[in-house]
Formats: C-alpha cells, structure tokens, sequence
C-alpha cells in the first residue's frame, strides 16, 4: 500500500510539473551590454507565445546590466534573475541551462533582438515533427562606423522545410556560423545526450562545439527559411574581433576529439567543418596583432594536418583559393605566416598613404606634415 501511495504522489507531482511547464525556456547571458539589454529583453517579452520562462543570467557585470535584470524580474513573474561572479559565455549559459524547465531551450544573446512570432512558430514546428532541434533563417543586422543595414542571410534556402532530417543528409549547417541562437533545442534531448556549453573565458567561441554536438546528434533536426532573429555586428572585420588567436584552434581540437571519440567520420560532415575551420584560419591570418608567432604557425599546421585531404581537395563546398592555402599551409606554414604579414603591412600603408607626407605651399595656407607629424605650419607663425 505504502509503495502504491508513492506511486501515486509521484504521478501527481509529474502531471503538476506538466501542467506548469512552460513550452520555452530562453535563456540569456547578460555581460556589460546596457546599451542593448531593454530592447533584448523587451523583444522576449513581447513574443506571441507568452508561455515562456525567461532567465537572465548576470555574469558579474561591471555596468548597469545587473539593476536592469533585478528590475525586469520584478514586473514579470516569468523572469528569473541569476546573479554569479564572471565566467564567461559558456558558464552562464550551462547555469540557465541547469536553471531551466521549459519543454524547449532558445538562446538569445543580450545584444540582439527577435522578431515578435519567433518562439510561437518555432515552437509550433517543433510540436508537429517532434523535433529535437528548429533552426531558422536570420537577420544580420550591421551596425559600423562606416554602414548601417539589416539583409536576411541569403543560406540553406533548398533544404526541405515540410519534414525532419538529420546533418548526415544536409550537413551546410556546419559550413557557416553556428548561429545557435536561431534555433529551440528540446531540453530532454539536450539531457539526455549531456551537452553543455565549453567553459571558458569571455565569449570563448563556444557556441562551436555546441551547435556540433547538437547537429550530429540529433533525430529530427527541422527547417524553417523564416528569418526572425536580429543578429547585431558591431565590427565589420572578423579578425579585429578575435581578441585571442588561439580560441578557433582550441575549439577545433575540442570537436575533432568529440567527433572521433563518438564515431563521427562522415565525410560530409568533416568536409563542411573543414571549409568552416579554413574560414577560420584566413581570420587568424588576418588578425593584425598576434603574439607568440611559433605557436601561431604549430597550431596552424595542426589543423590543416588533421584534415583528409582527399575530403578537403574535393569538396564543392570548400572554394579553390581555400584549397591553395591548405596545400601552402602544408608545405610550409612559416611562408604562409610571413606573407599574411607582409599583407597587413602593406594594407596598412595604403591606408596611411594620404597621411604619410601631406603639404601646401599657398598664400592662404602652407603646411609639411611627415607621419603625421607636422613638421611646418605657417598658420602658427601668424600670431608672432
């Protein structure tokens, strides 16, 4: 009898945990971004499907964002405020992700917004095929000095949206960004595969080895070429935003060791890694600054040493200036690292070329600037 009552609490307790689930769980980890966190947040709070719980994660914040959190969790009982010491994108994200009882996991980073229908029609995708991930089209909204402009990502625009597939049959998803944020994630399938972000410092570029991990094991991976999300870039130049060199190739050896020790070796899957991880070698490459240049050139030859090169010299998606600088990387990674260089050096002359020796010689005015330091100036010599 004692084991019967039990049985039945225990059923009671799992049909009141349903009934107050809430269908989406978005989790957001905020880090000094006041600028945009009222609009990231009214964004949410603005959705259409309003079963949601929303978890604010302050990482330590050095500016306003943790008054703003506190504020927001005391007008909406959906919020949920969390408040810890800095450790960075993947350690905020594994706390909301232990915090978090939705039926399905959204990610949404405190710098964008989404449009107002994209967890009702993701969720509502998600309920018809039984998904384990909906990932959808989105918006890059660019924001620079020198341009302002929202264009829809012009991607996977041929994959089917009328039914479930797996990455082994459209694996383009790996070629690009991870984008983990244009996509609901049901929690159960997260659980049960434990994947959880890589904890590391800052952004960490770990949103990598977490949307492969996701992708490769999922079921039901579902598609929708609806853009939603506002994704901001606030830097034009990739490279300029890679603070640390080494984080591409951390990661990388991060998958590639997860991928072997799980069995993953469809050459589809690590020919659009490949063209991924070639991207992110012309941004290291490019990268004005880099520190310790042996161990820039070592890593760099690992990486391009571990791909196969028949998958890599004939994959479609991996463009034939790619292939060139794999084969150079090859033979001699030290050339590759001297010439990227000289290219820096070069670009950053003919962007000085109008500043490095300036002059006029005219009634009105008569000036010698050398390097930008001025050498003569008539005009200083009016009041003497």
């Amino acid at each position: 009898m004692e084991e019967l009552a039990n049985n039945t609490i225990n059923t009671k307790e799992k049909s009141l945990e349903q009934i107050t689930q809430p269908k989406v769980s978005v989790i957001i980890p905020v880090y000094n971004v006041e600028k945009y966190l009222r609009e990231a947040v009214d964004s949410i709070l603005n959705q259409t499907l309003t079963d949601l719980e929303i978890i604010l994660i302050d990482d330590g914040g050095k500016d306003n964002c943790p008054k703003i959190i506190d504020e927001y969790a005391a007008k909406d009982p959906r919020i949920v405020a969390i408040h810890k010491e800095n450790g960075g994108y993947g350690q905020s994200m594994n706390v909301g992700l232990e915090r978090a009882k939705g039926e399905y996991i959204a990610i949404l980073e405190p710098d964008d917004y989404i449009d107002a229908n994209m967890y009702r029609d993701l969720y509502n995708i998600a309920k018809q095929f039984d998904s384990d991930i909906v990932k959808s089209c989105f918006y890059i909204n660019l924001q620079t000095k020198g341009a302002t402009q929202i264009t829809r990502s012009g991607w996977l625009d041929y994959i089917p949206e009328d039914r479930s597939f797996t990455i082994q049959e459209y694996h383009q998803f790996l070629l690009y960004h991870p984008s983990v944020w244009s996509c609901i994630y049901k929690r159960e399938f997260l659980d049960i595969n434990k994947i959880r972000f890589v904890e590391a410092p800052g952004a960490g570029w770990t949103d990598n080895p977490f949307q492969v991990q996701t992708m490769c094991l999922a079921r039901r991976i579902n598609y929708t070429s609806k853009s939603y999300y506002y994704w901001r870039i606030l830097n034009k130049n990739p490279s300029e935003e890679l603070k640390d060199w080494t984080l591409p190739f951390k990661r990388s050896d991060e998958i590639h060791e997860w991928l072997e020790e799980k069995g993953f070796n469809n050459e589809s899957i690590l020919a659009a890694l490949y063209g991924r991880e070639m991207c992110y070698i012309d941004i290291a490459l490019n990268k004005n600054k880099l520190k310790d240049h042996k161990t820039f050139i070592k890593s760099l030859y690992k990486m391009v040493k571990r791909m196969e090169p028949s998958t890599l010299l004939k994959s479609k998606y991996i463009t034939s200036r790619q292939k060139r600088l794999y084969k150079q990387i090859l033979l001699c990674p030290m050339f590759v690292y001297i010439i990227s260089r000289v290219k820096i050096f070069i670009k950053s002359l003919k962007k000085k070329k109008k500043s490095i020796i300036k002059f006029k010689l005219s009634l009105k005015e008569s000036y010698f600037i050398v390097f930008g330091k001025t050498i003569f100036n008539r005009n200083s010599f009016k009041g003497n």
